[in-house]
């Protein structure tokens, strides 16, 4: 079953990190965006949770793995339902704010992993992707909200 369970994370954080750069990329709107999207949420799902079963081999030496899986599947359960429900109580492009906010934790995340594993588990590895992450979320997201709110245009006959 370990050996079933390190195939899953290998190939979901693998996916992940070949999905991440299209989803962010892609128009966002119906279409590309959201397909990606799905099988990357998928393959979110399938790193998070073989990240458990991976702990409960080893727990001393894999909490990180495990504390890094349940934030992924939070940030990305959170992410979703943003999207999906579309809150008109933030106001006009809030949602958007708090799902990109999301979902780019749950890249931050896969890049982490992957740093991580590529370094042996330097601490540069565990703070990198977070702070270069953070920055670009942070720009995209008052570049976000600089945009305003979103205007529908009329047109009268007359």
């Amino acid at each position: 079953m370990h050996t079933v369970l390190v195939l899953i994370h290998a190939a979901s954080g693998t996916a992940g990190l070949l999905l991440a750069l299209p989803v962010l990329l892609a128009p966002k709107r119906r279409g590309r965006h959201t397909v990606l999207g799905r099988i990357y949420a998928v393959a979110a799902v399938g790193l998070s949770l073989s990240a458990f079963g991976l702990f409960a081999y080893r727990p001393a030496e894999l909490w990180g793995l495990a504390v890094l899986g349940a934030l992924t599947l939070g940030w990305l359960v959170g992410g979703l339902w943003f999207a999906r429900r579309r809150p008109g109580s933030l106001g006009g492009r809030g949602w958007r704010v708090w799902h990109l906010n999301l979902m780019g934790s749950t890249v931050i995340a896969f890049v982490t992993g992957f740093a991580v594993q590529m370094s042996d588990g330097n601490l540069v590895a565990w703070l990198a992707p977070t702070a270069v992450g953070s920055l670009l979320i942070a720009r995209r997201t008052a570049r976000e909200l600089g945009r305003g709110p979103r205007r529908i245009a009329v047109r009268t006959v007359g």
